[in-house]
């Protein structure tokens, strides 16, 4: 094992990229039964060699996660974990995070706006409790200044940043009134999304201002639509998750076709 263990740290040190592409294809596609030996060569490996081997471990994770995440998509059906989906999500682009602190922040503001509902007298002021402190004060808003951003569709990013598309800032104050206790749904208006709670809605994108049927119709109009009770329903959770994925397909497509590949089979494969 010795031996074997020295000629291949040899071969990694190799300065053929014709060689090391070749070996590291070959390690790579060992896969996830490939990890324990490759963390236990970087133990002994030398800096040269410790490189490639973790560009060879990043790739297998990589791999098995995007393998994951399509079978979480075949599988969501509508009471499928968003949240969790998110997370999962993120990590396709953000390897090697655990979220520790975005999942915090997530629970820190979810106990503060429970603590606050005490003061509140009825349901609008339970729903306005929370539209405030995330607009008003955490500061959550769109980000108009760099809207393309494929950060502004990964939920830890808008959590650090506060700055989002609608969709994702509209998934993070569902996800905060779920910690306190406030059940908050989307409504997919077409190109925009909103927060509704009963008959309210909420625009997380201008700072969680109120919108009237008023506004929800001439937004609507805009696409050369009428405005529906179906317009406004409580988005499903496959829905959801599609057009977030409809979102990063669009911003992939041009920039970095085999991406878009991947996300366009995972939008294929949620179950609407």
């Amino acid at each position: 094992m010795t031996a074997q263990r020295d000629a291949l740290l040899r071969l990694l040190r190799d300065d053929d990229p014709a060689t090391l592409n070749l070996l590291k294809g070959q390690l790579g596609a060992r896969g996830v039964s490939a990890l324990a030996e490759m963390r236990a060569l970087l133990a002994v490996a030398d800096p040269a060699a410790a490189r490639h081997l973790r560009d060879v471990i990043a790739q297998i994770e990589t791999n098995e996660a995007e393998a994951d995440f399509g079978k979480l998509c075949a599988g969501f059906g509508r009471d499928g974990d968003l949240e969790e989906a998110a997370w999962r999500l993120a990590a396709l682009f953000l390897p090697g995070e655990d979220f520790a602190a975005q999942r915090a922040k997530l629970d820190e503001w979810g106990a503060e706006v429970a603590r606050r509902l005490g003061m509140a007298e009825n349901e609008l002021d339970r729903i306005e409790t929370l539209v405030e402190f995330l607009g008003d004060e955490v500061g959550l808003r769109g980000n108009v200044e760099d809207y393309e951003n494929i950060n502004n569709s990964l939920l830890p990013e808008v959590i650090d940043t506060r700055l989002g598309i609608p969709i994702t800032l509209s998934l993070v104050y569902i996800l905060v009134g779920r910690r306190a206790g406030i059940p908050i749904s989307g409504a997919g208006l077409p190109g925009h999304f909103l927060i509704r709670h009963g008959q309210n809605f909420f625009d997380p994108f201008h700072g969680g201002v109120r919108v009237g049927l008023d506004e929800c119709r001439a937004r609507v109009a805009q696409h050369g639509l009428a405005l529906t009770a179906s317009t406004l329903q409580p988005f499903p959770a496959p829905q959801f998750l599609a057009r977030i994925l409809n979102n990063l397909l669009a911003l992939a497509e041009e920039s970095d076709p085999p991406l878009a590949a991947k996300i366009a089979r995972w939008i294929d494969g949620i179950a609407q």
